[in-house]
């Protein structure tokens, strides 16, 4: 059983501080993982909000749908977000998880720290943005929100 020495001066077995940090990176990945989740309830809920709305202030359409195009872009733009976040933590996690060497402090999980292991078109904001999961669902909310003001 290999031991180290923690900055508190404790010793800590490395095999129950792998663990324990990889579980604080899987929460920390389910938790980007709920918040993007709940963006695209809450897009949805809006719009429907809004059309309940429509027909008692028909004088205020115009308004109501520049309100509808900004959080329809504000929800986008933070859903691709949190995909990014998701994506760099699943890296980090993935290179804790294969790492054998007693050095490395498992619960030490700024993504700034693996700047050198992050490097890639995948964890980049724009990859996030334009990936299908952002696409095929935040596209069909712009074109309903369009059609919608434009029909009714």
């Amino acid at each position: 059983m290999s031991l180290y020495v923690h900055a508190a001066g404790q010793k800590v077995n490395i095999i129950e501080s792998k663990i324990a940090g990889l579980g604080f990176l899987q929460a920390i990945i389910a938790r980007m993982a709920d918040n993007s989740f709940y963006i695209k309830g809450w897009d949805p809920t809006l719009f429907v909000a809004v059309v309940a709305l429509k027909k008692d202030a028909s004088q205020y359409s115009g308004y109501l749908l520049l309100a509808l195009i900004v959080s329809t872009i504000a929800f986008c733009l933070l859903d691709a977000y949190y995909l990014q976040q998701e994506r760099i933590f699943r890296k980090i996690y993935n290179y804790l998880a294969e790492s054998n060497s007693e050095s490395i402090n498992y619960f030490s999980i700024n993504p700034v720290l693996y700047k050198d292991i992050l490097k890639g078109e995948m964890l980049s904001y724009r990859s996030s943005l334009i990936s299908t999961s952002i696409l095929l669902f935040h596209i069909p909310m712009f074109v309903a929100v369009f059609i919608f003001f434009v029909l009714f």
